[in-house]
This record gives C-alpha cells, structure tokens and sequence, in this order.
C-alpha cells in the first residue's frame, strides 16, 4: 500500500519540531551500553526492490547508514528528514560522492517495495534495503548498532527497539565516524564535507 505522503510529511515535520522538547521512552532510545565490542562497519550485501545491493557497488563514494524500520512512529521520519536535508544542502560535487542508505531491521513487515515508496518520500536518493534477521542482527553489531523487537499491546503487535545514529563507511566497509542522533546539522554537515573532500 502506497504511503499517504502528505500525512507522512505533515506527522515528520511536526515530530522534527518537537524532538528536541519530547521526553523519550525506553523504546526510542534505548541503552548503548550492551553493544560491547569496538564496532568497525563491515561490507554488506542486502536487498533493494531493484535486487541485491552491495555497499561494494558504490566504489570511490562514501555510504551514510542508517538502521530503522518503516514503522516507526517518530524518531526514524525525523531522522530521515534530517539526513536528506545533509545531504540535499552539500555542494552538488560532493553530494555525488554520498549515498545515503536506509536499512530496514524489520524485514517481517518493510517489504523491498515498501522500503522504496517509504524512502522515496523523503526525497534525497536514499537506497532502502533489507535483508535476513540473521544477517541483520549481525551487521548492525559490527556497525554498533542495537535493536531488538519488543511486544506492544496495539494493533503492530511488536514495536523495534533501536539506536538512532547515523555510520559513515567507505564502500569496504570501513566504519569512518559514528554520528550521533544528537548532532546539530552544522556538525553533520562538516563532518560529510570534510570526510568527501578528502575523497576527491
């Protein structure tokens, strides 16, 4: 089903005005601490609804990564309107060398082709991609990355527990910066204009 973007936009708009005054549940912003070892990105190949993606397929660019789920009531919209407003304000030689990618830890539900519309929505060539839970579980560790599904008492049945930062990685792999959901959009945006420079 495609998704209602004028409600979509007016609901992300109105959670990014008030992310910075809304207390946070347990359920957005989850404790850090059980991720244990030094994360270091790796390489990955997951699933778009034009087929298999590697991150390996974006030689000579940067990737800025992104674990979330379509469900999300307010924390992954806000996200993704603030990565696609990076990424859309880069001078245009730089914004060629980044792509920014959404990865879906609730394959159950955000199907490739739900992906797709949902990512599209934000308008700033977002790839969103899928894969196993098994494959899943595994990459986010290796990013840092923590979540884990939680039973809620409504009609979604289950809720995703997740963090909410942001993983600059080279097309190896290499995890490059860990940006928290805390920076400022001057803070992002010089860390990705220093980090492209450097690719040029």
């Amino acid at each position: 089903m495609k998704i209602n973007r004028s409600l979509l936009y007016v609901g992300a708009l109105l959670l990014l005005g008030l992310a910075f005054f809304q207390i946070k549940s347990g359920l957005q912003q989850p404790n850090n601490s059980v991720v244990t070892s030094q994360p270091t990105g790796a390489p990955f190949t997951l699933t778009s609804h034009q087929g298999k993606v590697s991150l390996s397929d974006f030689e000579g660019q940067l990737a800025l990564v992104y674990f979330g789920y379509t469900w999300c009531p307010d924390i992954c919209p806000t996200s993704m309107i603030f990565m696609a407003k990076a990424v859309n304000q880069l001078p245009e030689d730089l914004k060629n060398q980044l792509q920014p990618i959404f990865i879906s830890v609730d394959p159950k539900r955000d199907t490739p082709a739900k992906l797709a519309d949902y990512v599209d929505f934000f308008e700033a060539g977002i790839i969103g991609l899928t894969g196993e839970e098994d494959y899943l579980a595994g990459l986010a560790k290796q990013y840092g990355a923590f979540y884990r599904y939680v039973e809620i008492d409504s009609a979604m049945g289950y809720a995703v527990d997740h963090t909410s930062d942001f993983y600059l990685v080279n097309a190896s792999g290499q995890l490059l910066a860990t940006l928290p959901h805390s920076i400022s959009s001057e803070e992002l945006q010089a860390v990705l204009i220093k980090a492209l420079d450097n690719q040029l």
